[in-house]
């Protein structure tokens, strides 16, 4: 089993920060599990699958469209990368947005195939 490092997340966030959809599903499994933060369930909602992580992952890039994703602590494990975050962006309506996030992700075969996402709630 692996252990990933930084230049691992670097290499995943390039496209994220690139606004690239299609850059950031080939280092996601076709089988990928995305649980982002809001939604009716305790982790939030649950994506799976490529077909619906793609559609998401656009939807993101239009909400924020200038959405920026800089590492602050990195911790990695066999098969697995834990990435905290600082988020930063402007909303449809002109608000900045700036928050932290954590991201943990489980790795197979030099590819994401599980991301759960955490964030803090800014008030």
């Amino acid at each position: 089993m692996p252990i990933y490092d930084q230049v691992f997340v670097e290499k995943f966030l390039e496209p994220w920060n690139a606004h690239d959809v299609e850059g950031a599903m080939a280092l996601l499994t076709d089988d990928c599990l995305w649980e982002i933060t809001r939604g009716a369930e305790p982790y939030g909602k649950r994506l799976e699958g490529s077909k619906a992580v793609r559609a998401a992952i656009a939807d993101a890039f239009r909400a924020i469209p200038d959405i920026h994703y800089e590492p602050v602590h990195c911790s990695f494990g066999q098969d697995l990368v834990v990435v905290e975050l600082l988020v930063t962006g402007t909303l449809a309506d002109g608000r900045r947005a700036m928050f932290q996030a954590c991201d943990i992700m489980n790795v197979r075969d030099g590819k994401v195939s599980a991301k759960r996402s955490y964030r803090k709630l800014v008030e």
